[in-house]
C-alpha cells in the first residue's frame, strides 16, 4: 500500500497540528462550537447591550481560540464599535498565525490519507479541518472511521453537534458497521435520522440494527414521535420502503388513472352535488375514507399483503399506528379483539356506497406512504374482483369539498338534524349555530393522540374497545336519510357502517373537524383547511 509522507512532511511547517489526543481534540471542538453559539447571542443582542455584548463575545474568544473562524467572526463583531477596532485587528492578526491551508483543502487531504492507508495522517488533517470551520457531527463521525479506537467515543460526542449532512452521516454509519462498530455505527444512524436522512436502503439496515437488543439501551435510544418507541418510527419507514420497492409507482399508477377516468369516479367538481343529492334522496350512504393509516392496519389483518416486509417491522408498522390513533401499544390489545375489530371494519369497507381511495396524482407523488397506499390498492383489487366496481372519489376530497364550500354550508344550511361524531363535543354546538340546524347529537369520542391536548394524554388507550362499544350500542338515528359527520379515524368508518345500517347517512370528514375547531393535526395536509375555524 503506497503512503504519502513525503507530501505531509513538506507542509508540516504550515499546517498548525490539531491536539494529538482525541479527548483533548474533542474538548477543543466542543469549546469551538460553544464560542459560535455565543457569538449566535452576541450578534442577536448588538444593538441593545453594548458591555454585554462585549462580555459574551470574549467568552467566545476564550472558548473557541483554536479556531480563526471564530476569531474572524468575532474580530468583525468587535468592530463594528468604533472602540472594539484595535481589539478585532489584534484578533484577525492572531487568527492568521493560527491559519493554514483552508478547511475544504485539509478536508480533501485528509481523505487522501485515508485511502492511501495512511490514518495517523488523515486523523491529524481531518481534525485541522474541522478547526477551521464550524464544528460538524457528520465530519466527527468521518473521523470516528478512521480512529478505530476511539470510534465509538468520537461518535458519542458527535451527538453534541448539529449535522448539517445527513447523506455523510449515513455513509460514515455504514463504513463503521462495516469496521464492527455497532454501537457506533447505531449512533452514526441516529444522527442521520435525525437530520432527516430518509434512503430506503439506509432505512432497513438501521431498522435491522435497531433489531439487535444490545442496541435498544446503549446508548439510549433517541425518542420516537408521540411517546412512542423510536425503533417502531424506523421499522415502520423500512417496511413503508420495502412495500414501495416491490410495486413501484409506474406500474400502479396507470390502473388507479384508468379507474379514475370511468363512470364509477367522482371528480373534485362532481362531489359536492353527488353528496348534495344523497342528502335529498334521504337513503342510507356511506361515504368512508381510506388513506396510508386504515392500508397499515389492512396490512396487519392480511400479512399476505406486504409480503416483502419481515414480522418485526409490519407489527411496528402496525402498532405505530394503532398508537397515532387509540395512545396505547396494540400488542396489550387482546388479538381476539382486534380480529373482531379487524372483521367489522372490512365490512365497513364492502358496505360502503362511496369510498374515498388514494388518487393517482397522490401516488405519483407521494414519498412517505406510497408503499403503504400501495397495499391498500392490491387490497382494493381483491375487493373489486368480488363485489365489483364501487364508486369512489379522492380520500382528500373532504378537504377540498370544504374550500369550494367552507363547512359545507350548501349541504347543512337549514337541515332539521345533523348528528356529529367527533373528539370535539362543542363541534355539534357550533355547526348549529352557523348553519340555523334545528336540532343535533352530539357522540363525543376521545381524539388521536396527535392532538395531544390534555384529554389525550388522560383517555389514552379508552377509545376501543370501552367507548367503542358503548357508542356502537347508544348511536340513534332519527329519521331515515338523517345526516351524519363523522371524525373518528379507524373507528369513524365503523360508525359511518352502523349510522348506515340504521337509516343515516353518514360523511366521514376526518381531520377536517380538527381543522374547524382550530387544530391542526396533520401538519402541511392541514394547513390550507386551518384558514377556515368555527365561530364559538
Amino acid at each position: 500500500m503506497r503512503t504519502c509522507d513525503c507530501c505531509c512532511a513538506s507542509s508540516k511547517d504550515n499546517h498548525l497540528a490539531a491536539p494529538a489526543d482525541i479527548n483533548d481534540f474533542l474538548a477543543t471542538l466542543i469549546g469551538v462550537e460553544r464560542a459560535w453559539g455565543l457569538l449566535d447571542e452576541a450578534e442577536h443582542l448588538a444593538g441593545n447591550d453594548a458591555e454585554g455584548t462585549r462580555n459574551i463575545i470574549d467568552e467566545a474568544i476564550v472558548e473557541g481560540a483554536a479556531s480563526s473562524q471564530v476569531l474572524t467572526r468575532a474580530a468583525r463583531l468587535l468592530s463594528a464599535d468604533e472602540s472594539g477596532a484595535e481589539a478585532a485587528h489584534a484578533l484577525l492578526e492572531r487568527a492568521v498565525c493560527l491559519d493554514g491551508a483552508p478547511a475544504p483543502t485539509q478536508l480533501a487531504l485528509a481523505r487522501s490519507f485515508a485511502q492511501c492507508g495512511n490514518l495517523s495522517a488523515a486523523s491529524r488533517w481531518m481534525q485541522g479541518a474541522m478547526l477551521r470551520a464550524r464544528p460538524d457531527g457528520a465530519l466527527l463521525l468521518e473521523l470516528a472511521t478512521i480512529e478505530h479506537q476511539a470510534a465509538l467515543l468520537i461518535a458519542t460526542a458527535a451527538r453534541s453537534f448539529p449535522c448539517r449532512d445527513a447523506s455523510l452521516a449515513v455513509s460514515t454509519g455504514c463504513t463503521l458497521l462495516a469496521q464492527g462498530h455497532r454501537k457506533a455505527a447505531r449512533i452514526a444512524f441516529d444522527i442521520a435520522f435525525a437530520a432527516g436522512a430518509r434512503f430506503a436502503d439506509y432505512l432497513t439496515t438501521y431498522s435491522e440494527l435497531l433489531a439487535d437488543p444490545a442496541m435498544h439501551e446503549d446508548p439510549p435510544l433517541p425518542p420516537g414521535p408521540l411517546g412512542m418507541p423510536h425503533w417502531w418510527n424506523v421499522a415502520s419507514m423500512a417496511a413503508e420502503a420495502r412495500l414501495a420497492a416491490a410495486v413501484p409507482a409506474e406500474t400502479l399508477v396507470p390502473t388507479v388513472a384508468s379507474r379514475e377516468k370511468s363512470d364509477h369516479w367522482i371528480g373534485r367538481g362532481e362531489l359536492g352535488a353527488f353528496l348534495a343529492e344523497r342528502i335529498r334522496a334521504a337513503e342510507p350512504f356511506s361515504w368512508i375514507r381510506l388513506n396510508d393509516g386504515e392500508a397499515r392496519f389492512l396490512l396487519h389483518l392480511h400479512p399476505d399483503l406486504g409480503a416483502s416486509v419481515p414480522e418485526r417491522e409490519a407489527s411496528a408498522m402496525a402498532r405505530l399506528i394503532w398508537y397515532v390513533w387509540f395512545g396505547q401499544d396494540l400488542n396489550d390489545v387482546p388479538k381476539a379483539s382486534v380480529e373482531a375489530l379487524g372483521r367489522q371494519f372490512e365490512t365497513a369497507i364492502a358496505n360502503a356506497d362511496l369510498l374515498g381511495l388514494p388518487s393517482a396524482e397522490q401516488l405519483t407523488g407521494d414519498k412517505v406512504h406510497y408503499g403503504f397506499c400501495s397495499g391498500l390498492e392490491r387490497y382494493m383489487t381483491r375487493l373489486f374482483a368480488r363485489s365489483g366496481p364501487k364508486i369512489t372519489t379522492w380520500a382528500g376530497f373532504n378537504l377540498t369539498l370544504n374550500e369550494i364550500d367552507p363547512f359545507l354550508s350548501s349541504l347543512l344550511n337549514g337541515l332539521d338534524f345533523v348528528g356529529v361524531i367527533s373528539p370535539h363535543p362543542d363541534l355539534a354546538g357550533r355547526l348549529q349555530r352557523l348553519h340555523g340546524i334545528d336540532h343535533i347529537r352530539s357522540y363525543d369520542i376521545p381524539g388521536e393522540t396527535r392532538l395531544d391536548r390534555p384529554r389525550e394524554h388522560s383517555d389514552r388507550g379508552t377509545h376501543f374497545p370501552a367507548i367503542f362499544g358503548r357508542i356502537m350500542r347508544e348511536l340513534e338515528v332519527p329519521r331515515r336519510g338523517a345526516p351524519f359527520l363523522v371524525a373518528g379515524g379507524l373507528l369513524g368508518k365503523i360508525y359511518c357502517d352502523r349510522i348506515r345500517q340504521l337509516g343515516g347517512i353518514a360523511i366521514d370528514i376526518g381531520a377536517l373537524a380538527d381543522a374547524w375547531m382550530g387544530y391542526n393535526s396533520r401538519g402541511r395536509v392541514l394547513d390550507s383547511a386551518m384558514r377556515w375555524q368555527l365561530p364559538a
